[in-house]
């Protein structure tokens, strides 16, 4: 595979020094050359030299024959990667900004490994303090048994406890929390979401999925400049990385607010497209009456709505068609939102110009989703859609045909095949996971996929999430251990098409984005290593050297 690329690449770049590039005003411009240019565009996939003027590309093409004069700035690549800046299709910048308040739970096996977590970040807290943590994984204590609030209520009488898990599906709270919020023996469980009890009816502390709110509503709201700030420490922190845009999945009222007046204000680091919180009415029936936001800068569009459907398949929330193949009598599959509701939001969206994105993780939601879809889009069978599933992590044998026909989008964690692969097939069994974090399938079967990191789940760099698609194993496995269920792993160059120009093609901006060609914005990486030229186990060993938008250096 490197080989045939090499070879188009080097057809490339003698196409192309036929070519010459001419300034044709005395206008600044900055030439990259003498390295490698990756451009994610079939028809010219390599070439010698980069030229930008202010924020755009505008030229691909040969080193030589360039007019050198006082207006053209030269960048000596010096041997050194450019390729189109990452693109990050499903993320909560948020929560990842916000992180840096809270207890790290990454890793945690038991309550003890909490609380000596918690101690260490809040040595001395104030009496009625909210102390915070994130990151145990409910998929983990879903199979070794959740945990129970004893050890939190023995370390943290005067101090209620809120503890996220790493993918937002459960929360764990000590008994002053749920004391705060009137949760006795006799509270019910919600309408959507289930408060775990110990034998004799006592909360055990762990609430999933949206009984979380029952406690998360008496927790103190985070202002409009906290919330600015969180977002821009993580827009920051993703710029460094390497990505030059995201997907804010599931914005809130607020959110919105903030990422409008940072937008307002110019300060957004990289680029922003949200996708709105479709589960909240109120904030649906106002962006219906006013349509979509675009930005002929593309640093702030609003024009698509994410939908959360079911739970997820680590808590055993998710919905399958069939019992759970493990502990099945534990399994409590939760529909967040009706599906008439997905019917209705559909039905607007495509008379209103949004995108649909709904989250579905097991197959029977999946089914629903794209049974929900069918049924709106037939309706316009000339709409431009690009309506998405997000995870798309279980489905049905069919799934992948009528996916590809609809022209509905595969929106999809290689973090997740790989953060997941230690209970999954416990919880489908044997014959179903042949048909989870399917992306060769999908592919194959004509379907559009793209590739993203839901952070801050899970670990989120770029060169992380590349990684973990081509070799589908933890990043501290032995080199020479064989991927999980490698028939689904990608190659190289299909893992940076689904980060780069399928993820602008999934939010209308491909014409913008997503690829090194003139008339795009001039956002870029460079890398100390060619990804296409490197060893899949050395992949997330590449470092991003440097990160432009819009023909701007970040770092």
């Amino acid at each position: 595979m490197y080989l045939r690329y090499s070879l188009i690449i080097s057809a490339a770049f003698l196409t192309a020094c036929n070519q010459s590039e001419t300034m044709l005003d005395t206008d600044s411009y900055t030439v990259f050359e003498n390295g490698h240019i990756l451009t994610m565009n079939q028809e010219q996939p390599g070439a010698a030299s980069m030229t930008i003027k202010d924020n755009k590309i505008i030229n691909i093409g040969p080193s030589k024959n360039r007019t050198t004069s006082d207006n053209v700035t030269v960048i000596d690549l010096k041997g050194k990667t450019v390729m189109p800046g990452i693109i990050d299709s499903h993320v909560h910048v948020r929560e990842l900004g916000m992180d840096a308040v809270k207890a790290n739970l990454v890793g945690v096996q038991s309550a003890e490994d909490m609380a000596e977590r918690l101690k260490a970040h809040y040595p001395n807290p104030k009496k009625g303090q909210w102390l915070i943590g994130q990151g145990w994984d409910e998929g983990v204590f879903g199979t070794i048994g959740y945990p129970d609030r004893a050890v939190l209520d023995a370390a943290f009488r005067d101090n209620p406890v809120k503890l996220e898990s790493l993918h937002g599906f459960a929360g764990f709270y000590n008994g002053a929390a749920l004391d705060i919020a009137g949760i006795t023996t006799q509270t019910l469980d919600p309408e959507v979401g289930n408060i775990l009890r110990r034998e004799n009816g006592e909360p055990s502390g762990v609430l999933l999925t949206l009984a979380q709110s029952l406690v998360n509503k008496h927790v103190p709201e985070t202002s409009q400049e906290q919330l600015e700030n969180a977002i821009m420490a993580g827009l920051s922190l993703m710029g460094e990385a390497g990505v030059t845009s995201v997907h804010e999945a599931g914005m809130t009222p607020q959110d919105v607010k903030a990422f409008q007046s940072l937008a307002e204000k110019g300060a957004l680091p990289i680029r922003v497209y949200g996708m709105l919180d479709g589960n909240n009415k109120p904030l649906m029936e106002s962006w219906f009456s006013n349509g979509p936001l675009d930005d002929p800068e593309d640093f702030f569009d609003v024009r698509s709505i994410k939908v959360f459907y079911d739970g997820s398949l680590g808590s055993r929330t998710a919905m399958m068609k069939a019992p759970y193949s493990d502990k099945p009598e534990e399994a409590k599959p939760t529909a967040r939102i009706h599906l008439d509701e997905i019917d209705k939001l559909a039905e607007q969206a495509a008379d209103k110009g949004f995108q649909m994105a709904v989250h579905a993780i097991g197959d029977e939601g999946n089914d629903c989703v794209i049974a929900s879809y069918e049924l709106r889009l037939s309706q316009k069978p000339d709409l431009d859609h690009r309506w998405r599933i997000e995870h798309a992590q279980v489905v049905l044998p069919d799934f992948y045909k009528r996916q590809s026909q609809l022209g509905v989008i595969a929106s999809m964690q290689s973090s997740h095949a790989v953060g997941d692969s230690k209970w999954a097939e416990d919880r489908v069994g044997a014959e179903r996971i042949q048909h989870a974090y399917a992306w060769q399938t999908i592919l194959k079967t004509g379907g559009r996929l793209m590739m993203n990191s839901d952070l801050p789940g899970e670990p989120w760099r770029p060169m992380e999430t590349l990684y973990f698609a081509v070799n589908r194993k933890a990043l501290d496995a032995p080199r020479d251990k064989k991927g999980w269920y490698m028939d689904q792993a990608l190659s190289t160059p299909e893992a940076l098409k689904a980060m780069t120009i399928e993820n602008a093609y999934g939010a209308f901006q491909d014409d913008k984005l997503g690829s090194l060609e003139p008339g795009k914005w001039a956002d870029f990486i460079i890398l100390d290593k060619n990804p296409l030229e490197t060893a899949p186990y050395a992949l997330k060993d590449i470092k991003v050297l440097e990160t432009w938008v819009a023909g701007k250096k970040l770092n």
